[in-house]
């Protein structure tokens, strides 16, 4: 289920920075009534019917065994480096994993 929402979450994001990708009802469109907000602080919405439970299934598959615990820039030296008060988890996609059944 976790993995499920990260999955969701970077959709999302993709489609806040001006990505358009086809809803699930196949038309292609924004619609704002499909959006809920769950938090404003921090800001966070649901988008129904975002992703597919295929599609969902897919961006687990690719991020499976890849996550690795979140860094923090160090302050000094500008590098990466752990934290205990950084409890997340990420991993990065390049562009050719993308390429799917779903998104052509």
């Amino acid at each position: 289920m976790a993995l499920r929402l990260i999955a969701a979450a970077l959709l999302a994001l993709h489609l806040a920075a001006g990505v358009v990708c086809a809803a699930a009802s196949g038309r292609g469109a924004y619609d704002p009534s499909r959006v809920v907000q769950l938090s404003w602080r921090p800001r966070a919405f649901l988008h129904r019917g975002f992703l597919t439970d295929a599609e969902c299934d897919h961006l687990i598959s690719l991020a499976k065994d890849k996550l690795e615990k979140s860094m923090v820039a160090d302050n000094d030296s500008g590098k990466s480096v752990m934290s205990e008060v950084r409890t997340s988890s990420g991993m990065f996609l390049e562009k050719k994993q993308v390429s799917s059944p779903y998104t052509g």
